[in-house]
């Protein structure tokens, strides 16, 4: 059996290899801890119900289900009970990437949720002067988004997020974690319901 061939691939792959772990790797800008555990929120900060939406401001899925309003009619039904908390898992493109450092941007400035609601009611793209265009529009100080967007100062906060969505196994958007249960894909209001009402039932924290 002539394994020549076989030989050569595998040498061509640990050469690749090598290759990609011999580049140099950005340095983007330090976090601190603080400012990674820093996750948008909307609703109640104490409430027994905490759901997190991991998502993707280029996923079709992702504008959909925002533009059905979930969002607002779950926080309307429950107002003390549910706390709603962001995090980025932008995998699609490197303009998701960037986009998500926008938003994170935003949030610096205390305007995360203006600004997230844009990104997926927007028409202009996720081009970067695109994303600069929507801080403008919600006058947001610009020279220190621009700044912190074009520097990549949150770069390493939008990794951590999404390290910590690979950590529950969410390798596609939305996705979301609702006190231990996990739900993949774009739920209903009603199917949200159940299982609130069903965890509150139970006395879960």
């Amino acid at each position: 059996m002539n394994l020549r061939p076989q030989i050569a691939v595998a040498v061509l792959i640990g050469g690749l290899l090598l290759l990609v772990w011999l580049l140099p790797r950005p340095n983007y800008p330090e976090v601190a801890e603080q400012r990674l555990l820093d996750d948008p929120y909307l609703g109640n900060p104490d409430a027994p119900i905490v759901l997190i939406e991991y998502g993707d401001y280029a996923c079709e899925a992702c504008r959909l289900w925002h533009q059905a309003q979930v969002r607002q009619g779950l926080l309307a039904r429950y107002p003390d009970q549910v706390r709603f908390v962001w995090r980025d898992n932008a995998r699609r493109s490197t303009a998701s990437i960037k986009a998500a450092e926008a938003g994170q941007c935003a949030h610096n400035q205390g305007r995360f949720w203006e600004y997230h609601d844009l990104l997926f009611e927007q028409e202009e793209g996720l081009g970067v002067e695109a994303l600069k265009n929507y801080a403008v529009r919600l006058g947001l100080d610009v020279e220190k988004f621009n700044r912190c967007l074009d520097e990549d100062h949150m770069r390493r906060k939008v990794e951590f997020d999404m390290r910590r969505a690979g950590e529950y196994g969410f390798s596609v958007t939305p996705a979301f974690w609702v006190n231990g249960k996990k739900i993949i894909g774009p739920p209903a209001l009603d199917y949200l319901s159940e299982i609130i009402e069903g965890q509150l039932a139970q006395g879960r924290p």
